[in-house]
């Protein structure tokens, strides 16, 4: 883990400041002269995709802090608890810390989030990132179509 968190550090400070990280390995991200959505190194789709996660993970721990009334209403409102509710909002982000958080949810709760997670996982993590790099013009239209999808999904459980 401690290493993996070193090299997105220095990945991102070489994109922020220039400078090479390892002599003789391809780039992390897009290289001079590289043009976009044609020359793409799948570890550069990694490095849009885990510059994104940087901000996803802690904006989600934010949000559920900030706005941890509000969740409770989420699940109220879904007949769930809170945790179930957090782990919608974590979902967005990428479905693995919802499953981590799946042992804290009611039964309710796990089939909502597994729903959702059908749809809307990734929604401002990992597919927003992949959109980024390589199709500005469908980033809003990726968020959108997600996010219905999940709600959408969330209806059919709440029916049961």
């Amino acid at each position: 883990g401690a290493l993996c968190t070193r090299a997105l550090a220095a990945a991102v400070g070489k994109f922020r400041w220039g400078g090479e990280l390892s002599p003789g390995l391809d780039p992390i991200f897009t290289a001079p002269g590289d043009k976009p959505g044609e020359v793409m190194r799948a570890i550069e789709v990694i490095g849009s995709i885990s510059c994104v996660l940087l901000g996803a993970y802690p904006m989600v721990l934010l949000l559920t802090r900030w706005f941890e009334k509000p969740l409770m209403n989420v699940g109220k409102l879904l007949n769930v608890n809170n945790i179930a509710a957090a782990g919608m909002v974590a979902t967005l982000a990428n479905n693995i810390p919802m499953f981590g958080m799946m042992k804290q949810m009611d039964t309710r709760g796990k089939v909502i989030n597994c729903a959702f997670a059908v749809s809307a996982a990734f929604a401002l993590g990992d597919h927003l990132g992949f959109a980024a790099a390589n199709m500005n013009a469908m980033l809003i239209p990726m968020i959108v179509g997600k996010l219905i999808g999940g709600v959408t999904a969330v209806g059919v459980p709440m029916l049961l």
